[in-house]
């Protein structure tokens, strides 16, 4: 196949990164290279690294960056004579789409967010209100990374049938509960040991964005409704950092953005891992965690019950409980062999389906279905 893919992310095939939408798109693109296909990937980048990488650099982000998409984007398609458009990223929907039509191929789109996410003010509903929008072009087809997703759409008059659930994945090599790639940067080990960390109590984990909807304030108040000493250390950035730590006070470690090549040792600093979002798609997070063969608690939300069989590959909890949620933690703390038995179960339920080769194998079939 030959496939044109398009994403408004600067990626790097040299660099560390953080966000996971950009390790996606890194390791979709060399995968499918990898088994044979002639992949062009489009990005809005400043210095791209490789010969397949064909990158813009808008002048803004809105109207100019699109437009500059869909310009490219035909031009590409015509020198490489391609046959099918995928575009990751909301801002090149629409210009995947009609560079899509001029060029006379199919365009798919990727969807690895919930389509109804809680929203705050007027800016994130107009927000939300075009992604939707957006999605209602007349795509050929949709990759989405849950059922639950799939269901959404389905919801809003997608046909079943441009439809393919490609899930998520994680590296389950790097990810491992025996091994560590690359150990975390001084600095972290230090801000661990001086915390309190394993002296005495429990690590609970948790990496994300530190945004309201990642229910953080109801794991801080699940801790004031334990009697266990958890120490929560937290691996990521956002607007929340300076009222969550406040909130959380001596028991929690905010480590700020944890770069990605060290995230698979940083799991092995927790006894537990814990992501109580009141929304999700399928976070690759979830699965890192059980790669590492790491318990997980998390909220029943989004694609995370496809992924965690309550009581067998994980602890799940209905969203902004916080007393579900102490519960759990109980029950980890309290029972040293329920916590490795629900980690082997995690680590075995990650090992075939979710990994990089068995997405690649899924994208592929997508494809080429749609194409056919």
């Amino acid at each position: 196949m030959r496939v044109l893919y398009l994403t408004e992310e600067a990626i790097s095939f040299s660099d560390a990164m953080v966000r996971g939408g950009a390790i996606h798109v890194r390791n979709v693109v060399t995968g499918l290279r990898d088994r044979g296909h002639d992949v062009t990937l489009l990005d809005w980048n400043l210095a791209p690294e490789r010969g397949f990488q064909r990158s813009i650099s808008p002048r803004t982000r809105f109207v100019w960056g699109p437009l500059l998409t869909l310009d490219r984007a035909v031009d590409i398609g015509r020198q490489q004579d391609i046959d099918v458009v995928v575009s990751k990223t909301r801002k090149t929907y629409l210009p995947g789409l009609v560079a899509a039509r001029r060029l006379g191929v199919p365009h798919v789109v990727h969807v690895g967010s919930s389509l109804n996410p809680p929203v705050d003010g007027l800016g994130e509903q107009l927000d939300n209100a075009s992604f939707s929008a957006r999605l209602r072009a007349p795509h050929d087809g949709y990759l989405v990374v849950c059922d639950y997703i799939g269901r959404q759409l389905r919801n809003r008059g997608v046909s079943n049938d441009r439809i393919f659930d490609v899930r998520n994945a994680v590296d389950v090599d790097k990810f491992h509960p025996e091994s560590v790639p690359t150990p975390l940067a001084e600095h972290f080990r230090e801000q661990i040991d001086a915390s309190g960390a394993n002296q005495g109590t429990h690590n609970l984990g948790f990496v994300g964005g530190l945004q309201p909807y990642k229910g953080l304030d109801d794991l801080a108040g699940a801790l004031d409704q334990t009697e266990r000493d958890w120490h929560v250390l937290v691996a990521g950035d956002g607007p929340e950092r300076d009222r969550l730590a406040a909130r959380f006070g001596e028991r929690a470690t905010f480590l700020g953005s944890v770069p990605y090549e060290q995230v698979p040792a940083l799991f092995h600093e927790f006894d537990a891992f814990c992501l109580p979002s009141h929304t999700e798609g399928l976070p690759r997070v979830v699965l890192e965690a059980q790669a590492t063969a790491t318990p997980v608690i998390a909220t029943r939300v989004g694609g995370v019950p496809e992924v965690i069989d309550d009581g067998e590959t994980g602890l799940l909890c209905p969203p902004q409980r916080p007393a579900a949620l102490a519960a759990a933690l109980e029950r980890l703390a309290s029972d040293e062999s329920e916590c490795e038995r629900l980690g082997n179960r995690g680590r075995a339920a990650v090992e075939t389906e979710f990994s990089w080769p068995a997405l690649y194998e899924r994208y592929e079939r997508a494809l080429r279905q749609v194409i056919e």
